[in-house]
């Protein structure tokens, strides 16, 4: 399940996924990341439960860009992954290099920094 954070900082959008993502959860992003990007490039924040692995990442890039078309580098700024997730932090540097923007994973201790970062310039 994906909820929306609501106490995001102007220009950035969040979402916290408390287990594995579902149909639904991708309906309900496909919306709310047009509508990010119709006031500017995408600032993303994605908070992950421990266990969220390769199958979700993949899985979620594929359904944001067929249910968006936000795969070009224009339309995203930054995207800041909560994470305790081992594999995501082995995994990043792979990885990282094909999301279409600015990608950085942070610690659930570093939350705060995260929303931070999503809003340097």
């Amino acid at each position: 399940m994906v909820e929306r954070i609501e106490d995001m900082p102007a220009g950035t959008i969040g979402y916290r996924a408390t287990g594995k993502f579902t149909e639904d959860d991708f309906d309900q992003l496909g919306p709310a990341l047009s509508e990010a990007v119709a006031a500017g490039p995408v600032r993303l924040l994605l908070v992950t439960p421990p266990d969220f692995g390769g199958s979700e990442v993949k899985q979620m890039a594929d359904h944001v860009r067929d249910l968006t078309g936000l795969g070009h580098r224009t339309d995203w700024k930054r995207i800041a992954i909560v994470t305790d997730s081992g594999w995501l932090h082995r995994s990043a540097p792979l990885w990282t290099r094909m999301v279409p923007a600015e990608t950085k994973l942070f610690r659930p201790d570093d939350e705060p920094e995260a929303r931070t970062w999503l809003l340097a310039p």
